[in-house]
């Protein structure tokens, strides 16, 4: 039987949350080889432009790039009609972006899928992550926990309303290349696998 790992659950003071989830980032973006090549989207859930995944996200916008990465991006709440496209056309890195439009989704919570085997959890988004401490958790090697996060996210974004899209600005590996590489992982994988089973 595989044994999960734990969570790492915890309450963080806003002014470090931002560096916390810097360093999650980096750690799985800055990945090389077939390690790097499982996902090309990062999956993002957020209260709002103020939300420290955003200026997490944002501060490590020319990595995102250049790895080829696409953010795809759903609002709780918009900061008029405008910012979101204002903040689409700074980032460097290809995006989409959604609003959530519907009351009730405000009790979501914040989230990260960062490939196959890692996401973040954050408070809910009723909660403004200015004014207090916030309940969080980040998840690696657990496919499991990332697998129910993306079908969350997927689920949410197909009830949500396009606001932006971009293509990115900086360079770095194309989609295109991104998900050719993650094929050739994939089938590299399934080979190895039946490999070992002889």
């Amino acid at each position: 039987m595989r044994l999960r790992p734990p969570l790492r659950v915890s309450i963080s003071r806003h002014e470090e949350k931002e560096q916390s989830l810097k360093e999650f980032l980096r750690r799985h973006i800055g990945k090389s080889g077939s390690e790097r090549v499982l996902f090309c989207d990062l999956e993002v859930v957020a209260r709002s432009l103020d939300s420290p995944l955003i200026r997490a996200i944002t501060a490590l916008g020319e990595e995102i790039a250049a790895a080829g990465l696409t953010v795809r991006l759903i609002f709780a709440q918009l900061d008029g009609e405008t910012a979101p496209k204002a903040w689409a056309r700074s980032v460097p890195f290809a995006h989409e972006i959604r609003w959530a439009k519907h009351p009730r989704l405000i009790e979501a919570h914040e989230q990260l899928v960062v490939g196959p085997e890692a996401c973040w959890i954050g408070d809910c988004m009723r909660r403004d992550p200015a004014k207090c401490d916030a309940y969080e958790s980040f998840v690696e090697g657990c496919g499991e926990a990332a697998g129910c996060a993306a079908v969350s996210f997927e689920r949410l974004w197909h009830a949500s309303q396009a606001i932006a899209t971009g293509a990115p600005r900086a360079t770095g590996i194309s989609r295109s290349e991104c998900e050719m590489a993650m094929r050739a992982g994939s089938k590299q994988a399934r080979e190895q696998n039946l490999a070992t089973r002889h």
